[in-house]
């Protein structure tokens, strides 16, 4: 595995990401990683990262590790949007999520615009770095996992402006506007487990049923281990009941990346 460090993916507010590839220097496809942290802290070169992309490299993958905007408040968005993001994070709450609105206010909204401008790059500058599918995937932790899940079902006015991804993989994570999710959307798997403090499994499982009524191709996938952050070592490394490794079931959902059009 060989990784190019600090590629400036976004002039305009500083933002970087490392781009890991395997030792060929060429790649089926990218996968972009999000880290988590509540969308307060976290980046993106924590151990973790480098564990995913050992294991997306050595399948052919290049992965993405990308930085994005941290702690960002409503002053950061025009009047208009502020109403906007206040009118969805009242409806989250009405739709029965119990998490901190911290995890779908602003920041939330900030980080989603920093993935899509991360996918906009590398729409770009990806076969000058090795990638030969312009198909690119999200496997997001926590917040990470959040903001990937919204951009695949962007929320109102964003579904106008932002890039979506090809399929996603959130790890402990939720979708925080299931009525955003409809039948011809990206194919998204969560996985999750009980017990969590952070970002309880009743809220993936708000989700999964409102997919399961619309046809939306979402999967949550419990996982029976409890914990928030025990979830990434559990896909990392464990095996579902049917005998298939869940980092498995991570490269099949990425496989989807190397079809063509």
């Amino acid at each position: 595995m060989k990784c190019v460090s600090d590629i400036v993916y976004d002039p305009r507010h500083k933002l970087e990401l490392d781009l890991y590839l395997p030792d060929t220097l060429t790649a089926d496809a990218c996968v972009i990683y999000a880290h988590g942290g509540g969308f307060r802290r976290g980046h993106r070169a924590h151990v973790e990262t480098g564990h995913f992309a050992q294991k997306l490299t050595d399948a052919g993958f290049a992965m993405a590790s990308m930085s994005y905007r941290l702690r960002t408040d409503l002053d950061a968005f025009s009047e208009e949007d502020v109403e906007h993001i206040q009118a969805q994070v009242a409806r989250s709450e009405k739709v029965g999520l119990d998490m901190s609105p911290n995890l779908y206010g602003a920041a939330f909204i900030a980080a989603m615009e920093d993935m899509s401008n991360a996918i906009e790059y590398l729409w770009v500058e990806g076969e000058r770095l090795g990638i030969a599918s312009r198909k690119l995937g999200v496997l997001g932790i926590s917040a990470g996992g959040i903001a990937g899940l919204a951009l695949a079902y962007p929320p109102m006015p964003w579904v106008r402006r932002v890039s979506r991804p090809d399929a996603v993989v959130a790890i402990s994570s939720a979708v925080v506007q299931p009525w955003r999710l409809e039948a011809d959307g990206p194919p998204c798997l969560m996985f999750h487990g009980p017990n969590d403090r952070i970002i309880n499994i009743g809220n993936a499982q708000l989700g999964a049923a409102r997919a399961e009524q619309v046809g939306a191709p979402l999967t949550l996938i419990d996982t029976k281990v409890k914990g928030h952050v025990s979830q990434v070592d559990e896909v990392l490394d464990g095996t579902h009941p049917d005998g298939t490794p869940y980092m498995q079931m991570v490269i099949d959902q990425f496989a989807r990346l190397r079809e063509d059009d």
